[in-house]
C-alpha cells in the first residue's frame, strides 16, 4: 500500500501523551522511528529497526507486522515477530493473520489503526477488553503503531509498541 505523503501526522493527544513522559516507552519508540526515517529520508524499511538499537526496554513489547497484498487476495496482516512481554500475555504467535484471531478480538478496530497508520495518521489505541490473553485476564493495553516501507514510500510492514496496563 503506497502513503500518500510519505510523512506521519500524529493525533494531538498521542502527541500530548508521548510529550508528557508518563510512559517514556512511547517517545523512546517514536524518536528511534524518527531518527531512522530522518537519516534514509523516506520512511525506514524493516531491515533498518535494528533491536539493538531498540534496546531492553522496548524490545519485549514490539512487534512486526506485514501487509501481504496479492492479486487475488484483499489485504492481509500478518504478525512477522512478537517481543517476549507479548507472547507472554498473548496466545497470538508470528505467522498469524489478523484476521484469524477470532471473535474475541476487536479486529475490525485493530484493522482501522492498522490502516491508518498505513495513511500516515499516528495515534495511541487503547483497549479496555482482553483480545487473546494467554491466562484469561482482563487488562488494558495501548499500542503504537510505525510505518516501514522498504522502498521508503510504499508501506510493507508495521512496526508496533504493544505496552499493558500502564
Amino acid at each position: 500500500m503506497r502513503a500518500e505523503s510519505g510523512r506521519i501526522a500524529i493525533d494531538g493527544a498521542t502527541r500530548r501523551l508521548i510529550e508528557s513522559n508518563a510512559e517514556p516507552r512511547w517517545g523512546k519508540f517514536l524518536r528511534a522511528w524518527e531518527a531512522l526515517a530522518a537519516a534514509r529520508g523516506a520512511y525506514p524499511a524493516r531491515t533498518d529497526v535494528d533491536p539493538f538499537q531498540l534496546g531492553t526496554a522496548l524490545l519485549p513489547n514490539v512487534f512486526l507486522v506485514d501487509i501481504v497484498d496479492g492479486p487475488h487476495l484483499s489485504t492481509r496482516f500478518r504478525f512477522r515477530l512478537l517481543g517476549q512481554a507479548i507472547q507472554d500475555r498473548e496466545t497470538t504467535r508470528p505467522g498469524a493473520y489478523l484476521d484469524e484471531l477470532g471473535s474475541v478480538a476487536d479486529i475490525a478496530e485493530i484493522e482501522r489503526h492498522y490502516r491508518a497508520t498505513i495513511a500516515g495518521d499516528i495515534r495511541i489505541r487503547t483497549a479496555s477488553l482482553v483480545w487473546n490473553d494467554a491466562r484469561k485476564d482482563m487488562f488494558k493495553y495501548s499500542v503504537l503503531m510505525l510505518p516501514l516501507a522498504d522502498d521508503g514510500i510504499t508501506v510493507t510492514h508495521l512496526v508496533g509498541l504493544a505496552l499493558y496496563n500502564f
